[in-house]
């Protein structure tokens, strides 16, 4: 089966689930370099995981909400929106909103790792935090909060002191996020599809 989507065409895979075919839709509109789309699938693969493994008992969330938040988070990396100074959490919460997605763009305004540093962009809902953890351990495949935090230095130099400082913090939302969860952080990557 094939699918015509803004004059690309790409192959849609029947396993795919709704989600990430709407991401798709999403990857090719805002034009997607590869490096960010694989980071992307990444991220909403590792949402789904954390979001499927969640003890019974932990408090209600929306999970699609989280898993195409996760998949979008980065879309204020798109090659359509370069040149603006904005931070790209920024636009991308403004790209989703505009796109009818404001809860997404809510989430995706607090998936940084420096985040953590402002109280006012802190993630405070497991929603947030959900999406911010699933960021933090994709970068183009399973790492560890450390690996990925190192990277994300190593790319984006003038953030590395804000990046150090915040990995302790990001490290606690980990924690938090884990503990809700029936595997531990080790087991990520065993969970990721």
């Amino acid at each position: 089966m094939r699918a015509i989507v803004v004059g690309q065409t790409f192959r849609v895979n029947s396993g795919l689930t709704d989600l990430s075919t709407k991401a798709e839709v999403f990857f090719a509109r805002y034009r997607y370099p590869d490096w960010l789309a694989t980071h992307s699938r990444l991220v909403g693969r590792i949402a789904a995981a954390l979001v499927a493994a969640r003890r019974h008992g932990a408090p209600p969330i929306e999970r699609d909400l989280i898993v195409l938040a996760a998949y979008l988070h980065d879309i204020g990396r798109s090659p359509l929106v370069a040149g603006d100074p904005r931070d790209h959490t920024i636009l991308g919460a403004l790209i989703l909103s505009a796109e009818g997605l404001p809860e997404c763009g809510e989430l995706a305004r607090r998936h940084a790792i420096y985040c953590v540093l402002d109280p006012a962009l802190a993630p405070r809902t497991d929603a947030e935090k959900l999406v911010y953890v699933a960021d933090r351990r994709g970068g183009q495949e399973v790492e560890s909060l450390d690996e990925r935090a190192k990277d994300t230095a190593r790319r984006h130099p003038r953030y590395a002191a804000e990046i150090e400082r915040a990995v302790p913090l990001a490290k606690a939302v980990e924690r938090e996020v884990f503990a809700t969860l029936t595997f531990g952080p080790d087991e990520l990557a065993e969970h990721v599809r």
